[in-house]
């Protein structure tokens, strides 16, 4: 949780055994957007103490983005040296000077948005090909629209979710039973309410867990 700056007892009534918030995530580098940390950083720093380590056993990860969250520029460079991440230096300085030339035009949020979707996307595709070798899980969803500078006025409540498994036999429940598709493009009708999202995925993932 990147961006938990006071401390958060109700952790331990929802049962997390861990919680890396913005003190102990200990980020370094240079400062992004209203927390200083960045994503990219945050989801290294826990991969190194919490994922790499593991090949015995499993981990459970509820990691929540920030980078995303308005005004969304300026947006840190994705860096494919994810070990220098947890340096000091993540970045040369001709990619740090573009980054933070970037400045919110506040009355079009859109060009700003689009461009931390961007490295988001970015930060995603990169940790799947640092982790292809292990047996990931990993569940995509969206907790709300963007604000209405973004998607306009009356814009609809629904957001996306996906999964990304190597596990044949939870995308096939998961597209035979609840109406999930094999594309990137969120699809209609809705596939659930998010209230109801929790046992879509636990059916899915079957008696064994995962």
């Amino acid at each position: 949780m990147p961006g938990m700056l006071v401390p958060w007892p109700e952790g331990a009534f929802y049962g997390f055994e861990e919680i890396y918030d913005h003190e102990r995530l200990d980020y370094r580098g240079p400062p992004f957007g209203w927390w200083s940390v960045n994503d990219q950083y945050a989801l290294a720093r826990v991969d190194e103490v919490e994922i790499a380590p593991r090949r015995d056993r499993s981990a459970f990860v509820v990691f929540a983005t920030i980078t995303t969250h308005a005004p969304f520029v300026p947006t840190p460079p994705f860096q494919a040296d994810w070990a220098r991440m947890l340096s000091d230096y993540p970045y040369e300085s001709e990619s740090l000077d573009e980054a933070w030339s970037a400045w919110p035009d506040w009355m079009n949020l859109g060009p700003s948005y689009v461009e931390s979707l961007r490295y988001a996307f970015a930060n995603i595709g990169g940790y799947l090909r640092l982790r292809a070798d292990r047996d990931l899980v990993i569940v995509l969803v969206g907790d709300h629209q963007p604000p209405a500078l973004v998607s306009g006025e009356g814009a609809s409540w629904e957001v996306p979710v996906h999964v990304i498994t190597s596990r044949a036999e939870v995308l096939d429940r998961l597209t035979r039973v609840h109406g999930f598709v094999e594309d990137l493009e969120p699809q209609h009708p809705k596939v659930a309410r998010m209230d109801t999202l929790l046992p879509v995925l636990l059916d899915a993932f079957g008696d064994g867990g995962v």
